[in-house]
């Protein structure tokens, strides 16, 4: 498979190109239990993803997440994502000892200890079983006598959002809110196979993708990463140097819609996933355009996608 096809490929298993092999998401729940999780370090881009994969604006988007049937936590490399209200704790227990370990390293410098940190998560849990604010939340972690300044708040918020725990609520004005996993009124899924469910997923919402992509996406070992590979049906096929998997759902994609999809020119917003999801960052992103859409130490901006590749950066807008 060359690179143009494996480019469209990916924009169809992304829904950001038509096919007529599956059937296209409703709304922004669809889109995040098929992607599994889409990066939202900007919330407003967050929320722009979502809307172009279903057709609905942003405003639709937005009353997903007032409504908890979208939220935003950290499931993955400490990093803010909105997925799935039901995927929140299967998916933040798979990935959440592949970071835990330095998080604890922080704390001694923090000036947290772990009986503090138990202490800390039982009374947030408590306190959050309706949204609270971040200035809420830092008077709940006062009163249990852990001083929530010196980033001492901010890392506890996101590591009990990475156990799966607590997740952002609606925002109340420009405030975040926090909100526990339990009170979001929905049963969490609870897959009997969480690497072979990762995997399946990654692959219909992602491939063709190897097995440093999934690592890249989810921080995973490469063992881990290929024992769930080795335990799924899927389409396997050489692209770009390495063995790949392809849903078996994308043998029914047609000539004309690989076509299409590399015709396509779309205005995609900071840190999309079909930028992101993937190892090999140059496969899309020219080294010319890099400084402008996606820094190495993580910054992004919008850009404009067409043939597959970046074409130009909206930085300035």
């Amino acid at each position: 498979m060359d690179t143009s096809e494996l480019l469209a490929r990916r924009l169809i298993s992304r829904g950001l190109a038509p096919t007529s092999a599956r059937e296209e998401p409703r709304n922004g729940r669809d889109v995040a239990a098929r992607l599994l999780a889409l990066q939202a370090q900007s919330n407003p881009a967050g929320i722009r993803a979502l809307g172009l994969r279903c057709g609905l604006d942003d405003a639709a988007i937005t009353a997903e997440v007032d409504t908890l049937e979208l939220v935003r936590s950290w499931p993955q490399r400490g990093t803010l994502h909105f997925l799935h209200a039901a995927d929140v704790r299967w998916m933040s227990r798979l990935f959440y000892p592949r970071v835990a370990n330095s998080q604890r390293g922080q704390r001694s410098a923090l000036g947290l200890s772990e009986e503090m940190v138990t202490r800390a998560r039982q009374a947030l849990i408590e306190a959050a079983s309706s949204p609270v604010t971040r200035k809420k939340a830092y008077a709940v972690l006062a009163t249990a006598g852990i001083d929530p300044g010196g980033n001492r708040g901010s890392h506890l918020l996101r590591a009990f959002g990475g156990e799966g725990e607590i997740v952002q609520g609606p925002k109340q004005g420009a405030q975040e809110t926090f909100l526990r996993v339990d009170a979001l009124g929905v049963e969490q899924f609870v897959p009997a196979d969480p690497l072979a469910q990762l995997a399946a997923r990654y692959v219909a919402g992602h491939g063709p993708v190897g097995v440093t992509d999934l690592m890249a996406w989810s921080a995973l070992s490469k063992s881990q990463a290929s024992k769930a590979f080795a335990s799924i049906d899927a389409v396997q096929v050489e692209a770009a140097g390495q063995l790949m998997w392809m849903p078996q759902w994308q043998r029914d994609v047609t000539a004309a819609e690989i076509k299409h999809a590399l015709e396509l020119r779309l205005e995609l917003p900071a840190f999309d996933e079909y930028l992101l999801g993937y190892a090999k960052k140059e496969l899309v992103l020219p080294p010319q355009l890099r400084a402008d859409i996606l820094t190495t130490n993580g910054l992004s901006w919008p850009w404009v996608m067409q043939g597959g590749v970046a074409v130009a950066s909206r930085r300035s807008t």
